[in-house]
């Protein structure tokens, strides 16, 4: 169990380790940020929401290598939903770091308060396989094979189940992400449906949403041209150059630029 519980979180002092301690009396989810944010001397990007604490949390790269303890004098009082999101990103995050790792991330809160902790994380635990598939679409960076397979044995309830999270924007920016780059994967179920969701995100205001849709569009513009099964229903020329320019304009990586300029330059 990554989080602990002590008699009098007031009197540890960690040896050894950064202590991060969040004091009695927060009453409000800015309020948390902005302790967290100087307890734990977060960099001037934390953008104070659960996905931003939680790569954070996952990072620690500005503070010494070592380990870092965040120390509740008390729980915070939030909301439910907010108490939940905050104990699953502390559980996640400290989870997160190995034996060996540069960081390791202890949480403790006052014994009193164990079973406040720990109900809303076991309300928000995926209780199917649908909602622990969901939690997988969480993850950062590309999603393991085994996890991409049991999508894919999913079939089309699969596919159903992570273009409803695209076209519903039911979710972070980085499960959003996930769940597209898995419906791509997937598109032979229906290319037509992935089609008609990918303008819209390519001119996204999240940058990584928009990155991912990009890449995708013009994969699938390149295999329109080479294999006519891929075809898809916005094939016009001059409207997809028209979005990738308006794309590229709101700015993506560098060798996705590459990527789609590459396509422009043989598009009249």
């Amino acid at each position: 169990m990554p989080l602990h519980f002590v008699k009098n979180p007031e009197a540890l002092q960690p040896a050894g380790a950064h202590v991060g301690r969040i004091s009695a009396g927060i009453s409000s989810k800015q309020q948390l940020m902005n302790v967290l944010e100087a307890a734990l001397r977060l960099p001037a990007h934390f953008g104070q929401n659960w996905d931003a604490l939680l790569d954070v949390l996952r990072d620690l790269s500005w503070l010494p290598a070592g380990k870092v303890t965040l120390l509740h004098d008390e729980l915070p009082t939030l909301s439910t939903e907010d108490l939940g999101a905050y104990v699953h990103v502390l559980e996640e995050a400290s989870r997160s770091w190995r034996p060996g790792d540069a960081y390791s991330l202890d949480v403790v809160f006052p014994q009193s308060c164990r079973h406040q902790v720990l109900a809303p994380l076991a309300d928000i635990r995926p209780r199917s396989p649908w909602r622990r598939l969901k939690a997988e679409l969480a993850r950062a960076g590309s999603l393991p094979y085994p996890v991409q397979d049991e999508f894919t044995s999913l079939k089309a309830e699969g596919f159903d189940f992570v273009m409803n999270i695209v076209e519903q924007r039911d979710g972070s920016t980085r499960q959003l992400v996930n769940a597209l780059s898995v419906a791509f994967t997937m598109r032979s179920w229906d290319r037509i449906r992935l089609a008609r969701a990918l303008p819209s995100l390519c001119i996204h205001e999240e940058a990584g949403l928009r990155e991912t849709a990009v890449r995708i569009l013009v994969i699938l513009l390149n295999l329109n041209r080479r294999a006519p099964g891929e075809r898809i229903p916005y094939d016009d020329a001059r409207s997809c150059a028209a979005l990738l320019r308006e794309a590229l304009a709101l700015g993506v990586q560098e060798n996705t630029e590459a990527f789609a300029r590459e396509y422009l330059a043989l598009t009249p």
